[in-house]
Order: C-alpha cells, then sequence, then structure tokens
C-alpha cells in the first residue's frame, strides 16, 4: 500500500468537499472498475500541487491559494 513512511491525520473539511470525493470515487469505480477511497484522492491531490512547481507560499488565503493553483491569479502589474 504506502511504500514511503507515512502519518495519520484528522482533517476538517466542508460538506461540499466530501460530496465531491464521493462523486469523484464513484465516477472513477464506474469508469474503472476500481474503488478509490477519500485518502488516495486527497494524496493524488497534494501529489499534484507538490509536483507541479507552484511556489503555493505565496498563498496568504484558501482562495489565494486555489487561485495560484487553478492559474488564475491576476496578472502584476509592472512597476515602474
Amino acid at each position: 500500500m504506502h511504500t514511503e513512511p507515512w502519518a495519520k491525520i484528522t482533517v476538517v473539511l466542508l460538506d461540499r468537499h466530501v460530496a465531491y470525493l464521493d462523486r469523484l470515487a464513484i465516477d472513477i469505480r464506474l469508469k474503472h472498475g476500481r474503488a478509490i477511497s477519500r485518502a488516495e484522492i486527497i494524496r493524488g491531490l497534494i501529489e499534484a500541487a507538490f509536483q507541479s512547481g507552484i511556489d503555493l507560499s505565496q498563498a496568504d488565503s484558501i482562495d489565494t491559494l486555489v487561485e495560484l493553483l487553478t492559474g488564475s491569479m491576476p496578472k502584476r502589474k509592472a512597476l515602474r
């Protein structure tokens, strides 16, 4: 299962986030015939963020974090 050291943690999610994870797990099972857990989906999302190379330390809020990850950050005007 896990090939690296791991830790079990508790995370509080919004109901809509849990519903999204559940829907995604169902869709994956229907399309690929393989069950996937919420934890596996979350680990995949974190790994994708990790591998993206995006400097997420720029985020000062969850909104900014989402903007960075989706590439929808407003372009900064060049200083003159």
